[in-house]
């Protein structure tokens, strides 16, 4: 590349020039190659020939570096917070599907030279990695935020480890694509309510865990198209009727049978639910499947159904997950005024305790015509 020949060129002059001044006795001021004064139209070439992560290095450089950085226009990039027992920073680019490039946050304990790149190939796909020694929460989110100036670019995904992220996204970047709340990062009702008021998540909003609370439930339904939670016993029924969801994935949720019935009662006279897609619940109920299964239905004109009557079996989840449905033969149909068909199907789980688990799908479907 046309930075790095620079680059290496000026490192030898410099080095030649450091040796010769080391053999007299007096001292002379470094000899610096004068990027920055560069022709514009010359450095900005140079820029557009780096590697994405040396193009953020760079623009670290100091405040005229970024300056110059931002005034080159670069095609969006797709920036998300990616947060597990260490914390990345992943970026990518539509041109290029098969690349990521990625700001980890290392936790190691052992003295690395840092920061370092790394490569991996996995297939078709490559990870370019710029290695950081893991630090404050504020660092990452300082370049969260320097990353999204640079590229002029939003922050379309972040996995929330941190209640203070909180706060951060919703003074930085009030609406975002999707948002992962992590284990017990959700203590009171009233942030998760003011997190449902304040950030407008467009895609999909998931929660793993929250504090184990007799007391925690919501009644009010989550905006956004496409939800997932886990030990979802704090979201009740009025939350589901009362919602404008497409999907929600339902995990250890404390709906009951009758819950079920009602649902599918409330979908089927076309009052509650217009906008269901897909459903997934699972949920602990009594030993005896059999009342269940008639508790469930109770009331309804279901018709039983197959795998041949042109039943999708992929669902949309959100923009970047599509699930493949399990292959069932016992699915049981409801059929909507308007022609749009349910089809529920499921299977029970082993028992646990004096309860059994199932796991139910609910799928929205219209025939081809």
């Amino acid at each position: 590349m046309i930075f790095h020949k620079i680059f290496n060129l000026f490192w030898k002059l410099t080095s030649a020039i450091r040796t010769r001044l080391a053999k007299k006795s007096k001292p002379k001021p470094k000899i610096r190659f004068p990027l920055l004064k560069l022709p514009r139209i010359v450095l900005h070439e140079c820029i557009e020939n780096l590697d994405v992560l040396e193009i953020v290095q760079f623009s670290l450089i100091s405040k005229r570096a970024k300056t110059i950085t931002k005034q080159i226009r670069w095609n969006p990039f797709d920036i998300r917070l990616v947060s597990g027992k260490e914390q990345q920073i992943w970026l990518k680019l539509s041109e290029h599907p098969g690349l990521t490039w990625i700001i980890h946050y290392k936790k190691e304990n052992v003295s690395l030279n840092y920061p370092y790149f790394q490569s991996t190939l996995c297939g078709p796909t490559a990870f370019r990695f710029l290695v950081l020694k893991d630090n404050v929460i504020e660092d990452i989110k300082q370049m969260m935020e320097h990353i999204s100036e640079v590229f002029r670019s939003p922050i379309t995904d972040i996995r929330i480890f941190d209640e203070s992220l909180i706060e951060w996204i919703i003074n930085l970047q009030p609406t975002i694509r999707y948002v992962v709340l992590r284990d017990d990062v959700i203590s009171s009702v009233n942030t998760l309510e003011r997190i449902f008021k304040q950030l407008k998540v467009t895609q999909h909003f998931g929660i793993c865990s929250v504090a184990k609370d007799e007391n925690f439930h919501i009644t009010e339904p989550i905006p956004c198209p496409s939800i997932s939670i886990r030990n979802s016993y704090w979201f009740t029924l009025p939350a589901i009727l009362n919602g404008t969801n497409s999907v929600i994935l339902l995990n250890d949720s404390m709906l009951t049978p009758n819950d079920i019935n009602t649902i599918l009662k409330e979908w089927q006279m076309g009052t509650k639910l217009r906008n269901l897609e897909y459903m997934q619940i699972e949920a602990p109920i009594p030993l005896d499947a059999n009342s269940c299964n008639d508790e469930i239905f109770k009331n309804l004109n279901g018709t039983d159904g197959d795998e041949n009557d042109g039943r999708p079996m992929t669902i949309k989840i959100h923009d970047g997950y599509n699930y493949t449905l399990p292959v069932d033969q016992t699915v049981t149909n409801l059929i909507r005024s308007d022609g749009m068909i349910l089809s529920i199907f499921g299977h029970y789980k082993e028992p646990e305790g004096e309860k059994l688990k199932i796991l139910l799908h609910l799928q929205v479907w219209g025939q081809k015509t």
